[in-house]
């Protein structure tokens, strides 16, 4: 497991697609695109109350912010064109950087996480600090992959991560005693759920791909003997720093940071170099059946 270091824009490096489909993480030390100044101090200067937030939240698609209550009304619009200022140029950056993606990936939500992460209370499911693959109770992806863009806005402090090994070492291990082959039945009330989703009622239809990762999600998080006992990689993202990856495939946590910047894509599982390295195909081989809706 390691952070591969690229110069934005030199072609004779590593393929970043190739690093993140094995695992890996792309880092840009020194963030591909300016952030005006007077943008960066207004970031900065962000204070939530960390019992009741866990971040900002913009939505590109709907052009909405969310998670700003108390906050000024002035704050809360120079926080929306800061978020959507961020967003399109992460967009942009992933654009140029992972061409093989960007006809085949959806735009998903971008945040700011202003609150210092080291001696955060969270409730078990949310805590930061435990490693853990992602998966989105509200968005389901049905087998497509979550692209994280972070930056760290923080002028002096890294944000660090332990990590540990790939999707694929996890699921041989773990996936059977997770839940897998009751994740993997076919639900019933899935068509029920889709067209009550689609009128607007508050149901949600999960596809036994999306069923298995939320519940595994929440199995790393619970599992004591895996969190104490698997191997771990730590990493500094310094000041300044970009960095990609795969957060489906990474299993990951964050020590401490504050002031990191964050735009996620969902990316098509089948734009893939290797679409066999997608957690879907993975665990579809393990289960012996389809997982996708």
């Amino acid at each position: 497991m390691q952070a591969v270091e690229l110069t934005f824009g030199r072609p004779d490096q590593a393929d970043p697609h190739e690093i993140l489909e094995r695992g890996d993480i792309v880092l840009f030390r020194e963030t591909p695109f300016d952030m005006p100044a007077a943008e960066r101090e207004f970031i900065l200067s962000v204070r939530l109350n960390p019992e009741f937030h866990k971040n900002i939240a913009f939505k590109p698609n709907a052009d909405r912010i969310s998670g700003v209550a108390k906050l000024e009304a002035d704050s809360v619009a120079r926080l929306h064109n800061a978020l959507r200022n961020y967003s399109r140029r992460t967009v942009k950056l992933a654009a140029q950087v992972l061409p093989r993606y960007q006809s085949r990936w959806r735009l998903d939500y971008a945040s700011l996480r202003p609150v210092e992460e080291c001696g955060r209370e969270l409730p078990l499911k949310k805590r930061n600090d435990l490693l853990h693959t992602d998966a989105f109770p509200t968005r389901p992806t049905n087998g497509d992959m979550i692209l994280r863009i972070f930056t760290n806005v923080n002028p002096s402090k890294p944000r660090v991560w332990i990590t540990s090994d790939p999707f694929e070492m996890l699921a041989n291990r773990y996936a059977a005693n997770a839940g897998l082959a009751a994740a993997a039945r076919p639900d019933p009330l899935f068509g029920i759920r889709k067209a009550l989703g689609a009128a607007g009622l508050p149901v949600i239809a999960r596809s036994p791909y999306d069923r298995f990762m939320l519940g595994f999600h929440d199995y790393l998080k619970m599992n004591e003997a895996f969190q104490r006992d698997c191997p771990k990689y730590r990493f500094e993202f310094p000041p300044g720093a970009t960095w990609m990856v795969f957060t489906d495939v990474v299993p990951h946590s964050v020590e401490s940071g504050q002031f990191a910047m964050e735009q996620t894509m969902i990316v098509s599982h089948e734009s893939l170099a290797d679409p066999r390295r997608a957690p879907i195909a993975i665990l579809e081989k393990l289960a012996g059946r389809g997982l996708a809706a």
